[in-house]
């Protein structure tokens, strides 16, 4: 009776180990060399801006679309890849209190219409085209990035004397790049995960001329039970440091911001499916008013992306 009861319980915790391993899901980054895949990506940011004198509201919206080609050019033993993105077409829209302006550069006439959209064309149109190399771990870290200031010269001698330049180097700027990386490919967890787990990454945003901000990603793996893997994300953003004073003694400060999303993981193949943010940060903004007095300024940038695997 008790060799019975023994092999019983053995069974039963054999049974339980089982279910365990079964439970769990290697996450990682699966790239085949030679391998070509294609991104859409899509955000869009709605700010609005409180406070200004002899105005009410004011909201600023942009949406900017991309298709970006990911190529494996070298896979290593240790699964870290080096990869060639190429963004092969954009679009931009902007609105705001004085209009519209749009570029589309799969309809590069329609940038034609006046400056301001001639001036998009410049700017997105010179991104159009552009590859730059890319090393990245199997967890999704990124170990290093090439090519960033051959774009940069090629897209600031397009757009010489352009107010808009010195806001292009910073956007462009290979700490700019990296935080863009980290967000579309983000960090996955070391070991096995089972739906419950948590894990973390830090990701920096900003620059030193906008200021630095800090954001902490917690990643909860909400399932796991056929081929993909539902990842629930949220983001926390604090300013580490805050832009140097500008004219008439400006000063901005960052608010909380915060941010949720979620990744459909294909775990198999070993790459995002498509993945989702929407985040919101506000700001306030001290200045010197024209009458010369302190003016406050409340902003609120509202942001929502969108990325999904169009094309292998």
């Amino acid at each position: 009776m008790k060799v019975r009861t023994i092999a019983a319980v053995v069974v039963l915790l054999l049974l339980s180990a089982a279910a365990q391993a079964q439970a769990q899901v290697t996450l990682q980054y699966r790239w085949k060399q030679g391998e070509a895949l294609v991104y859409r990506t899509t955000m869009k940011t709605t700010t609005t801006m409180s406070g200004m004198q002899q105005m009410g509201d004011v909201s600023f919206e942009q949406t900017m679309t991309q298709r970006i080609r990911l190529l494996a050019a070298a896979v290593a033993p240790d699964g870290s890849v080096t990869l060639h993105q190429t963004t092969e077409a954009v679009r931009v829209e902007m609105g705001g209190p004085m209009g519209k302006a749009s570029y589309d550069s799969d309809n590069p006439k329609s940038g034609d219409a006046d400056d301001e959209t001639r001036a998009l064309g410049r700017v997105f149109g010179g991104i159009v085209g552009t590859t730059l190399s890319i090393t990245m771990a199997a967890d999704g870290a990124v170990q290093r990035i090439d090519g960033v200031q051959k774009v940069i010269d090629k897209i600031t001698q397009d757009n010489a004397g352009s107010p808009m330049a010195p806001g292009l180097k910073s956007v462009l700027s290979p700490e700019a790049i990296r935080a863009s990386l980290e967000q579309s490919f983000p960090r996955l967890p070391p070991q096995p995960a089972k739906p419950g787990e948590t894990w973390t990454a830090q990701v920096a945003l900003g620059t030193a001329a906008i200021g630095r901000i800090v954001g902490t990603q917690t990643f909860t793996l909400k399932s796991a039970d056929g081929p993909i893997a539902a990842i629930a994300v949220a983001l926390a953003l604090t300013q580490e440091s805050a832009p140097p004073i500008g004219p008439a003694g400006t000063t901005m400060k960052m608010g909380q911001g915060k941010g949720d999303g979620q990744i459909e993981f294909d775990v198999a193949n070993g790459r995002i499916r498509k993945s989702t943010m929407s985040t919101d940060i506000p700001s306030t903004m001290t200045t010197t008013g024209r009458d010369g007095r302190p003016a406050t300024m409340k902003n609120s940038a509202k942001t929502s992306m969108t990325m999904e695997l169009v094309e292998k």
